[in-house]
């Protein structure tokens, strides 16, 4: 067995600016920096890199021989030597350990430490597990790892705090079960006599509620005498939920039971849960708050299935129950019947920081417009028209004039030479490019988020040339989102980056759907990163699910395999199928083909009108937050896309034909 990889102390960084005081040597290490940012990575880092995918120790010890020779050697010796221990925390805990405590601030420290102390609740060794919990870097620990940090506190002191257990005791009343980490703080709760009648209770109704029924059964098995009843009548409220409201309120029950039984009756009926609040306010067996609660409900669940009586229910709302849905639903509920009078109505009602909101902006002067007050319509449409957003390129459409984008891409500013060679000098900076030019995706992307927590806003512009100029469009567009540089015309190009054009055009060409189309989603699913995931399993530049992969090479005839979505070929040939498949099972209609993208067919047929709507009018009323906004980004992207290929924007007006109905 080979000895441990051991690392000598950090020695001085031999390059850094403040020690450079020959001008000759300031000039060698200005080329060599702008090489890592701009050009070829530094000697020995590949190498690193390769070594530790191959396991040879040798090779590593090489590696870092020669990166310690580099500028920034030292930072690009720290980095090689953590990822080295990420892939060894059990063989070289020692090693661990002190690369931990020695260089906390390292970008890679907090995965090392989360790791590290996986291994040491591995092993129970509770006191170094407890010691590095505490220390630096700050993680987000997770419950898995909190409760294994109890477990430590119960070995070393044999109690919980109060806090602690306080804290120990709202994870074990949430409605799932938890991790089997926290069992032992769990037994140390009912040993102590925490866990209560009261406290099953409350972890039964949560358990009913998230619809953990097993859970449920389980703790009215482990709990005290008495809870068959209990369980069973939250069941009853959440499953038959009228019936059981209707016994609660004849029983004078009580008010907590009576709420969430109306709350659960306002998501499948929300008419009679209107009916019975009256019955129970009437009996003065829920307070204000809870009535306001459910008539939040039922009136937004009635405006979800675009209901007519959902616009006065929502205006019956109490004021102390209106929030930000409630209010843009009102509107919606008009919009959605095409009723103008009463969209100027529920715009002019609502709190003057959301009426300020570009959409309702534009919706207000559709309604005057179509009120007869043309004159204030084109005003606020001129205004809106400034901005090449879609709320924008609508109100330009409305009043027929040119959208604010250059005739020719611009190009963006070149940064003063002092800017650059100060971003050059960062080590974690210059490292992150040259990984990224390494095909290293997740880690540039780490050490980029690090170093960019430390760049002053007066270089952020030279940042984000810099990633621009490497072709590094996501974090090029990360940098411009931190200076809100959403809509400056200079960085337009920038923002809209065509990276694999060839092949996005060729296989828009082989599906016959724009280009433009498959850029803009492609931008706004992945920012162009080929190789992310979603939490549900999506994958690559255009987020296909495996399943819709394997489909859709089977329905287009692809012939493709195998199917590696983090490969931009296979994606976007994949990506641009479904686009076409979408586009033909909704008849060319971008609205729904996009939305379809987003949310999955079945629930844009269940979204279609009951009588023709206006394109502009569907997409902003559109069921669920995320696809609405991920319509009206796609859409208008598809504008900017085509201005980006072609030197010209394609009208959005032209995207928006009129929806038909479901019939």
């Amino acid at each position: 067995m080979s000895a441990p990889l051991s690392f000598p102390l950090p020695r001085l960084l031999r390059f850094l600016p403040m020690l450079l005081v020959a001008p000759m040597f300031v000039a060698s290490v200005d080329a060599v920096g702008a090489a890592y940012l701009q050009g070829e990575p530094p000697a020995g880092l590949a190498a690193g890199l390769e070594a530790i995918e191959r396991h040879d120790r040798a090779g590593f010890r090489l590696a870092l021989e020669t990166v310690e020779r580099q500028t920034h050697g030292e930072s690009i010796r720290l980095y090689l030597q953590t990822r080295w221990l990420l892939e060894r925390v059990d063989e070289e805990p020692a090693a661990v350990a002190a690369q931990l405590r020695e260089h906390p601030q390292d970008p890679l420290a907090p995965l090392l430490k989360r790791r590290y102390l996986d291994h040491l609740a591995e092993q129970e060794s509770w006191g170094q597990y407890q010691l590095v919990f505490e220390r630096a870097p700050e993680i987000t620990a997770g419950t898995r790892r909190q409760c294994a940090y109890w477990e430590a506190e119960l070995a070393l002191e044999g109690t919980l705090t109060g806090d602690q257990a306080d804290e120990a005791l709202a994870v074990w009343q949430q409605g799932r079960s938890q991790p089997e980490a926290c069992d032992p703080a769990f037994a140390w709760l009912e040993s102590n006599d925490y866990l209560d009648a009261a406290a099953y209770r409350a972890r039964i109704r949560a358990a009913v509620t998230a619809g953990q029924d097993g859970l449920a059964r389980y703790l009215v098995r482990r709990g005290p005498t008495g809870l068959v009843a209990y369980r069973d009548r939250w069941i009853a409220l959440r499953d038959r939920p009228a019936t059981a409201v209707a016994e609660r309120i004849e029983a004078e029950g009580d008010a907590e039971a009576i709420t969430q039984g109306l709350l659960w009756l306002a998501k499948k009926d929300p008419a009679r849960a209107r009916e019975l609040l009256e019955r129970a306010s009437r009996l003065e067996l829920v307070d204000d708050e809870q009535a306001g609660s459910v008539a939040r409900l039922a009136a937004l669940k009635a405006a979800y299935r675009y209901e007519p009586q959902a616009y006065e229910w929502l205006r019956e709302v109490p004021l102390s129950a209106r929030d930000h849905e409630v209010w843009t639903w009102t509107v919606r509920s008009a919009l959605r019947h095409l009723d103008w009078s009463r969209v100027k109505r529920a715009i002019d009602a609502m709190p003057e920081e959301i009426a300020a909101e570009r959409e309702w902006r534009f919706w207000r002067a559709e309604a005057d417009h179509r009120l007869g007050q043309k004159t204030a319509a084109r005003q606020a449409w001129r205004e809106l028209a400034e901005t090449p957003d879609y709320h924008g390129f609508l109100a330009a459409d409305r009043l027929g004039i040119r959208y604010p984008l250059p005739a020719e891409a611009i190009e963006p500013p070149q940064p003063a030479d002092e800017a650059v060679a100060d971003l050059e000098g960062r080590p974690w900076l210059a490292l992150a490019f040259a990984l990224q030019r390494l095909d290293r995706p997740e880690d540039a992307r780490r050490l980029f988020e690090h170093a960019l927590d430390n760049v002053a806003d007066e270089r952020l512009p030279a940042l984000a040339w810099l990633a621009d100029q490497a072709g590094w469009a996501d974090r090029a567009s990360v940098v411009l989102a931190r200076m809100k540089a959403f809509h400056d015309p200079e960085w337009l190009a920038a923002r809209y980056a065509t990276p694999y054009r060839s092949l996005v055009e060729a296989q828009a060409e082989r599906q016959a759907i724009p280009p433009a189309w498959v850029y803009s989603v492609m931008r706004r699913e992945s920012l162009f990163m080929r190789d992310i995931g979603s939490g549900v399993g999506a994958q690559g530049l255009m987020q296909l699910m495996p399943a819709t992969g394997r489909w859709i090479n089977r329905q287009a005839d692809l012939g493709l395999a195998p199917l590696r979505l983090t490969d931009p070929g296979t994606n976007i040939a994949l990506g641009a199928a479904y686009l076409g498949h979408m586009a033909e099972r909704f008849d060319e209609r971008y609205p729904l083909a996009i939305a379809a993208y987003n949310a999955g067919p079945g629930r844009v047929r269940d979204w279609l009108p009951e009588v023709p709507l206006p394109g502009d009018v569907w997409v902003d009323t559109i069921l669920f937050d995320e696809t609405r906004a991920y319509a009206r980004a796609v859409l208008a992207g598809m504008v900017i896309y085509h201005w980006r290929l072609t030197g010209r924007p394609e009208r959005l007006g032209t995207l928006l034909p009129v929806i038909p109905s479901a019939d």
